[in-house]
């Protein structure tokens, strides 16, 4: 009897519920490890629902880890749904292992994948532009259109932005074709030269009409693409990221009737409106028009721009939200800023990456009491070593 009660103590006995969330918290590793404690660990470690959210991690060039990654895929990939991968592309394996893994995914027969992140970590190798990735994903969004069955296999978020590659038309005419029902779509890399022309965003629009959130390079934008969001019979866009660099230099603005026409459609829309070190400074002020709702909005130049911090107190005073600036310190500066904090209600972030006098940084804060309270911003009043802390001052 007593030892009929010991092994009804034993982990074997735990509720398979129990066991699939413990294993829910655990890496792929740790998992498999724990799958040889007896049958019952096993079955739960082949549970769909374990493999619905799966993050592949590839930092490391071993055939054992490849093979292992295979091995999940083969067993498991009908039941991906929600993908994370972290590559190492510095390392040749590395970058092997992924693009194997997404051909794989891309030769599921009855795959249920509807998102997809990939985010490079590790240097960047000299001259590498990404090709095999490019063909990869290609390949996933569904180079065969006639064998693609769009109810099942069309991918709702697709998330770019960690691929330092250049991205051509081809690769978002072949997501948009095949996959109609996309909702959010992210391809603000750093790659150094954005390949994707206006035509092709515009054609993306058109086709995927549950687009909720876009973010692209302006140069990638036209006032049609704009009026395209604007039309009747599609999902309200949510959210519009638009960053500027270098290729502003022999850019088209967007019109300010375009924008009027988008927010007379869609009064809640929300825009992020980024400016980096490469976009000429002129262009800075000729593209930021108090037509957009702008709410996030990267001014990282490292030049001075405190007539463009006015500029946003002005615009965007009724929308502004979150506002960072890389930048560099002047009394025009400090002044902008409080006046930046005076005027736009909204704000409740503000990241500034210079070192600010002590009494700009505490009138702001007093202007501005939720910030301090919620330590949502970047103020600074000494040289400090990087990296600096959000909602950290000098001296706490």
């Amino acid at each position: 009897m007593a030892e009929a009660e010991e092994d009804s103590n034993t982990w074997a006995y735990l509720p398979d519920h129990i066991i699939v969330k413990v294993f829910s918290f655990l890496n792929l590793q740790d998992k498999f490890q724990a799958s040889f404690v007896c049958k019952t660990w096993n079955d739960c470690f082949h549970y769909p629902i374990l493999w619905s959210d799966f993050v592949f991690i590839i930092q490391d060039e071993n055939e054992n880890q490849a093979s292992r990654h295979r091995k999940c895929l083969e067993m498991h990939g009908a039941h991906l749904k929600h993908v994370l991968m972290k590559v190492d592309q510095s390392k040749p394996l590395c970058r092997k292992v992924a693009c194997d893994i997404l051909h794989g995914v891309a030769d599921l027969p009855d795959k249920t994948l509807s998102s997809i992140k990939i985010d490079f970590t590790g240097e960047n190798p000299f001259f590498y532009a990404g090709a095999e990735f490019v063909q990869s994903l290609k390949k996933l969004f569904g180079s065969n259109p006639e064998n693609l069955k769009i109810s099942a296999h069309s991918l709702v978020n697709v998330d770019l932005s960690g691929m330092p590659v250049a991205f051509d038309d081809e690769v978002l005419n072949l997501l948009s074709q095949n996959h109609p029902l996309l909702e959010s779509l992210n391809i603000l890399n750093k790659v150094l030269v954005c390949k994707v022309s206006s035509e092709c965003i515009l054609n993306l629009v058109k086709k995927c009409r549950k687009l909720k959130k876009l973010f692209v390079f302006h140069c990638s934008m036209s006032d049609d693409t704009v009026v395209a969001l604007a039309e009747d019979h599609r999902t309200p866009l949510d959210e519009l990221g638009i960053s500027c660099r270098r290729e502003e230099k022999y850019g088209v603005d967007l019109s300010s009737e375009a924008w009027q026409q988008l927010m007379t459609k869609l009064p809640s829309l929300k825009v992020m409106l980024s400016f980096d070190h490469t976009c000429p400074l002129h262009r800075v002020s000729q593209i930021m028009k108090p037509e957009i709702p702008v709410h996030v909005l990267n001014l990282q130049t490292f030049t001075m721009i405190y007539e463009e911090v006015n500029q946003a107190a002005s615009f965007y005073r009724n929308t502004l939200e979150v506002a960072v600036l890389q930048t560099r310190n002047s009394p025009e500066l400090g002044r902008a800023l409080v006046n930046l904090a005076r005027h736009c209600s909204h704000l409740h972030t503000l990241i500034v990456y210079c070192v600010l006098k002590k009494e700009v940084v505490d009138e702001i804060l007093s202007l501005r009491p939720k910030m301090k309270e919620d330590g949502t911003y970047i103020l600074k009043w000494k040289p400090q070593a990087e990296p600096w802390y959000v909602g950290i001052e000098e001296g706490d």
